[in-house]
């Protein structure tokens, strides 16, 4: 009977570790899911702010050269 009580008790033990092993790995796959999609959302929103930094530059650059230029022409206004 001993036995018998050892052997249930192994094998409940075993089916709510392989239970919540699962869960476990449920609830990762979903958040993995989220984390995922969150980070495309930023990667799309971080190159649209890079575009914007990259032209703005471009644009300060152009003056400065102008500027530049200008003090070395000896042309100011």
């Amino acid at each position: 009977m001993m036995v018998e009580l050892i052997v249930a008790a192994i094998g409940a033990l075993s089916a709510i570790a392989v239970a919540l092993t699962e869960k476990s790995r449920r609830e990762n796959k979903r958040d993995h899911g989220v984390v995922s999609t969150k980070l495309d959302m930023m990667g799309k929103s971080l190159g649209r702010s890079i575009d914007r930094v990259e032209e703005s530059v471009q644009r300060a650059e152009e003056k400065l050269d102008n500027h530049i230029n200008e003090h070395a022409k000896g042309s100011f206004d």
